[in-house]
């Protein structure tokens, strides 16, 4: 595990204090703004009320009207408009924003996704063949979430006649479709200023537009929550437009008017106020489960599905799958980890693993989860038949679209964005390409061996952390990407009442203490951290939640990681190192192995002493003839 230090940003102190004293807020808070950004009194008054007001004209986005009034003339000569989606939370809501709308007035509609493990993602070409062998037949295309890196499929399909309207927010290459519309404020001649809208709040904007025309009421709301759902799954950055989708849908969310929505909610257990993390981590998974395990269309089908009966069929087939899907990403990150471990693949620059025959439906979540492991990009590739199809996701520093441009020689297909994108790669070229692609990535400024930089919002003491400073951070929500959620630190602080807690002993529970003020700190599987945490560490890194116990409101820490001390010292209290070699010398066996936790028990039994856990793994540190090692609560003494 790398050591973290810390990057804290320093501003003016007028600045501050002009923000706090005009906002009512506090000195913490004012940072926290100023961190994403957010200087201005303009941008503030936005942040802190995401209104519809302040969203940004459609006529801004290039192509949106022109792409409209097509959809217009198709309804008025009843021809025939098919919706082709990604097999994502962004597509499946994009898809269902389309058909919901044009359904109502009557229009012909139809949509296709597309099988992530038999056609792949963007558009296939078996839906190419249908067209021209008269299977489908249509007159109009709309594509969302894809199409604007399908240059010669979407040439293939407007030399049949049919026009192509592209809804996608993906990178443009330098060739773009010629297509009837594009709308992508990626376009290089598009001036919209939001250009990180995904697709599913392209086509809430579109479809917003459009209705101008139509003039369908009360479906805006519908549709809002439709590209809620979209705009946090697909983790685009939560500001500007997208902050204003996600803010307002989360309140239409929590009375939501669709029932495939509704029974989704009930089958997955919520309860609680909906907020962005129910969202990422409860429903997006349920959906994205769908086109992962078998097909999105039973995603689609639950979101605009008018029967309750029906609806929750459907909600509870996706809670089959998305444990399926646990189970297969479980499998194969297993395996993955195996195979990174005894090629010492966790050396490189990049991650690169491939397996044969791996689920392609879930090799996306693996990779994230081997980026936050080992902290660094990660490709996972399943090869079939000679052919890899594989999933990238990234960190900050690094580009993985660009690295990818930097090696496309080498691949089939690719596409994405900054921090996760796709390819398709012959199975011979694997190795070369993870060769330069290590290269190219070796050339980043930005990579460091040595150590991880963790940016904190601010520095505090415990005295500084109320139920006022939640309160209003708790408004600075929906939190996500661009926005995240405030991370602190807290320094010169002691810890008391260290302990493993949770079914598993998985979990780490102490305080942070402080003068007269002390305040509890859940470390969630830090198990890991123990050692740090024992070791007198410079910073905790925490973020903060809420805790109602009998009615009443506390604040907890949530523990995210630690800031070592960079020269440690620790002054050894002589009788209880006394005490502790005592007990280590009395022990037959060269290598004592021990629960830490047990052994502060047993110590202060036998000896009468208060010698604490934090105590025994400092003195070990300072200690010169004796190797330790902590794996986890397991305590290892080498005498």
């Amino acid at each position: 595990m790398k050591k973290v230090k810390l990057k804290v940003n320093e501003y003016n102190k007028n600045e501050v204090e002009r923000i706090s004293k005009k906002y009512n807020l506090s000195v913490t808070s004012s940072k926290i703004l100023l961190n994403r950004n957010i200087k201005t009194f303009d941008e503030i008054e936005r942040f802190l009320d995401p209104d519809f007001k302040y969203f940004e004209k459609a006529e801004n986005y290039k192509d949106l009207d022109k792409g409209c009034r097509r959809i217009i003339e198709a309804i008025n000569n009843n021809e025939h408009i098919l919706i082709y989606g990604d097999y994502d939370v962004d597509g499946v809501t994009s898809i269902s924003q389309f058909i919901v709308l044009l359904s109502t007035v009557g229009a012909k509609t139809s949509y296709y996704v597309p099988e992530r493990e038999e056609e792949g993602y963007g558009i296939s070409s078996k839906f190419v063949d249908s067209i021209k062998n008269g299977e489908i037949d249509i007159d109009l295309l709309i594509t969302v979430d894809c199409g604007i890196g399908e240059v010669e499929k979407i040439s293939e399909i407007t030399k049949m006649n049919i026009d192509v309207i592209i809804i996608d927010h993906h990178e443009c290459n330098d060739q773009i479709p010629n297509a009837y519309a594009i709308v992508n404020p990626k376009q290089k001649d598009c001036p919209s200023v939001n250009k990180h809208l995904c697709a599913a709040g392209l086509s809430f904007k579109f479809l917003l537009h459009l209705n101008k025309f139509l003039k369908v009421r009360n479906i805006e709301d519908i549709l809002l929550e439709y590209a809620c759902l979209g705009t946090i799954a697909d983790i685009v950055d939560l500001i500007g437009d997208n902050r204003i989708i996600a803010s307002k849908g989360l309140e239409k969310i929590n009375n939501t008017k669709i029932i495939g929505l509704k029974k989704l909610m009930e089958v997955a257990g919520i309860r609680d106020e909906v907020c962005s993390y129910h969202v990422g981590f409860i429903i997006a998974p349920r959906i994205n489960a769908a086109g992962r395990m078998d097909s999105a269309k039973i995603a689609v089908e639950l979101m605009i599905a008018k029967d309750e009966k029906l609806a929750e069929k459907l909600a509870l087939e996706l809670e089959k799958l998305n444990n399926l899907r646990k189970e297969a990403e479980n499998l194969i990150f297993n395996e993955a980890v195996e195979k990174i471990e005894s090629d010492f693949l966790y050396k490189n620059n990049v991650i690169v693993v491939q397996g044969h025959n791996w689920h392609e439906g879930v090799i996306g979540i693996v990779a994230s989860k081997l980026t936050e492991k080992y902290e660094k990009p990660s490709v996972v590739i399943s090869v079939k038949d000679g052919m890899g199809k594989g999933s990238a996701r990234s960190l900050e520093y690094a580009d993985i679209f660009e690295s990818f441009k930097s090696v496309d020689r080498y691949l089939e297909k690719y596409g994405g964005h900054k921090l996760a994108a796709g390819l398709t790669i012959a199975e011979e070229n694997i190795s070369i390409f993870t060769d330069e692609l290590n290269t190219f990535m070796g050339l980043n400024p930005h990579i460091d061996k040595d150590y991880k930089i963790v940016s904190v919002d601010a520095i505090l003491k415990v005295s500084d952390i109320n139920l006022r400073l939640y309160d209003e951070i708790n408004k600075f929500e929906p939190f996500g990407c661009g926005n995240p959620k405030p991370i602190l630190a807290v320094r010169d602080c002691s810890i008391r009442n260290i302990r493993k807690v949770g079914k598993d002993g998985t979990h780490l529970s102490f305080k942070l203490s402080q003068g007269n003020c002390e305040i509890p700190v859940i470390g969630f599987g830090k198990m890991d951290l123990l050692e740090n945490v024992l070791s007198m560490p410079r910073s905790y890194i925490v973020s903060l939640r809420e805790n109602i116990f009998n009615g009443k409101r506390n604040i907890q820490l949530i523990l995210h990681t630690v800031e070592d001390q960079e020269n440690f010292n620790y002054k050894v209290d002589q009788e209880k190192i006394k005490t502790l070699m005592f007990l280590i010398n009395k022990t037959k066996s060269k290598i004592i192995k021990t629960d830490i936790f047990l052994l502060v028990e047993k110590l202060n039994k036998l000896y009468n002493t208060k010698i604490t856990a934090e105590e025994i793994v400092c003195m070990l540190k300072m200690a010169d003839n004796i190797q330790y090692a902590l794996k986890e609560n397991i305590l290892y003494i080498k005498k």
